[in-house]
């Protein structure tokens, strides 16, 4: 039974959450593969101390991987990126075609964007060798910590089988015209994937992986793309298409134009709102991708979710009750699982999935969250023609605990002149 969140840093309590996720009592089950045995020997070594908490298989080929998977459910799969025949892409690949519901990490002393782009549609994160025993524990627990909060096991599957999201088209085609010009600079980049939320998640997923060597995660769409580069950008859209066009089902009343243009409006008001200046690009990038879940579940739940978005907007509850009550699962827990076993910085995750009951989080520093929750109510407020303090939107409770209460008028009148400078151009 897991009570708390913890951050990937072993030992170093990031909050309380007053929610309870029932891990269960088997132990998990983690598949380690590399050809050269003296490094999966090195592995159960390292992660010894584990042997009481995870049941770890090994094996020496992608072939062995699959036999071992054919065995019974893996929870995560390690993988080498080189190895002779079936290499760590093309092991992947099948593992996500056959068992979606396995996150899959790729650990690799290669970093050619060649290896980056054949692994970044099929591989959750990224290690870098040689890793140390702490920083492989700690990814894999906290790869299956995010796991625990999807109980219904289908959305979990169709979550896993999800290598991206989907992207807007007349952005998509921006940003390629963009990098195709000797005269765009990044900070250009970064306007246009900052517009776009399935962009920013794929961004931030690449840099802040292992095969970047960034010595910090970053919640910075600006820095990433920095980071990133215009040719990595370049060489990630045309091998493997990773911001393709939105090709997904469409929902009845859900539009990613308009999920699009809301999300924009909150993390700029998110971004004013927060009170710790070094949090800002942080808010801006939760604001940009805090209701991504909504269209994962679009995905997922295609008709069904229609019925739900609809069902909120008539008798004018708020979604995330909506969902929980008829799906069993908020937009927010699914967009912070499909964000952690990604690898996105934790903090990030955790202000998505709470973003609107953030009631349930009540200790350590809530200002990101504050911040996001408060944006997110107030645009959503003020697009439905309803009164934030009054209907329901916001938790009046944690925006007073949080000392933003006193501060609302001040943050309507800036959502008022937000929404009118939306409406030129982008």
């Amino acid at each position: 039974m897991l009570t708390g969140t913890k951050e990937i840093t072993p030992g170093v309590v990031r909050r309380k959450v007053v929610v309870a996720i029932t891990t269960g009592t088997n132990k998990r089950r983690i598949l380690f593969v590399d050809d050269e045995p003296n490094v999966l020997s090195g592995l159960r070594n390292l992660l010894r101390k584990q042997r009481h908490q995870w049941d770890m298989l090994f094996a020496t080929s992608g072939p062995a991987a699959l036999e071992e998977l054919a065995q019974g459910p893996v929870d995560v799969i390690v993988s080498d990126m080189r190895m002779p025949g079936m290499d760590g892409a093309a092991l992947l690949t099948r593992v996500r075609d056959l068992y979606p519901q396995t996150a899959r990490i790729v650990l690799s002393g290669h970093a050619e964007r060649d290896a980056i782009a054949r692994v970044v549609s099929v591989a959750h994160q990224f290690l870098s060798k040689p890793a140390d025993a702490g920083t492989v524990q700690a990814v894999i627990e906290r790869t299956c910590q995010f796991q625990s909060l999807m109980h219904d096991e289908g959305i979990r599957r169709v979550v896993g089988t999800l290598d991206r999201l989907p992207s807007l088209p007349e952005v998509y085609w921006e940003l390629v015209r963009a990098t195709e010009n000797p005269d765009t600079g990044l900070s250009d980049i970064a306007r246009i994937v900052e517009r776009d939320p399935a962009m920013s998640v794929k961004v931030l997923q690449l840099v802040n992986s292992a095969y970047f060597g960034l010595a910090q995660k970053t919640d910075s769409i600006a820095r990433a793309v920095t980071y990133l580069g215009i040719e990595n950008l370049k060489g990630l859209l045309v091998a493997v298409h990773v911001f393709g066009a939105d090709d997904g089902a469409h929902v009845e009343g859900l539009s990613p134009l308009a999920l699009r243009d809301e999300s924009l409006m909150t993390a700029t008001l998110a971004r004013q709102i927060v009170k710790d200046p070094t949090l800002a690009d942080a808010a801006f990038t939760a604001g940009i991708v805090h209701d991504v879940g909504q269209l994962v579940l679009g995905r997922v739940q295609d008709k069904r979710y229609g019925d739900v978005l609809r069902h909120a907007r008539d008798s004018g509850e708020p979604l995330a009750v909506v969902e929980r009550r008829e799906i069993g699962v908020t937009h927010g827990i699914v967009g912070a699982y499909l964000l952690g076993v990604w690898g996105l910085p934790y903090l990030l995750a955790e202000t998505v999935a709470f973003h609107d009951i953030p009631s349930t989080v009540t200790e350590g520093n809530l200002d990101l969250l504050a911040a996001v929750h408060l944006a997110d109510g107030l645009v959503a407020a003020a697009l439905s023609g309803h009164d934030a303090a009054k209907d329901g939107i916001l938790d009046l409770p944690f925006l007073e605990r949080t000392g933003l209460m006193a501060e609302l008028p001040k943050w309507q009148a800036k959502t008022a002149a937000i929404m009118a400078a939306a409406q030129g151009p982008h």
